[in-house]
């Protein structure tokens, strides 16, 4: 069972609305431990970035705080990621 706090409907500006739960279904059970951690703090899953030389990278905010989870599940509370607004 997710959590509310974990994952919410999300507006994607490419398709509009997006059911977050179905970028919960994408990530490994790796990746689900580590957001789910990040939700006790407050975080909530806001995407999926796919890249190439590493496979699918959660992206978890609070705030205007942002964190990632790797597809091993290694969790980056300082990541070098752009955000656009």
């Amino acid at each position: 069972m997710i959590s509310e706090n974990v994952v919410k409907p999300v507006r994607e500006r490419r398709r509009g609305l997006f059911d977050a739960t179905q970028w919960w279904e994408r990530l490994s059970m790796d990746q689900k431990f580590g957001v789910y951690q990040l939700a006790k703090f407050g975080y909530e899953l806001a995407f999926i970035r796919n890249l190439a030389d590493a496979g699918p990278l959660a992206v978890v905010r609070r705030n205007q705080d942002y964190a990632t989870v790797s597809h091993s599940g290694e969790v980056n509370l300082r990541p070098n990621i752009v955000i656009r607004d």
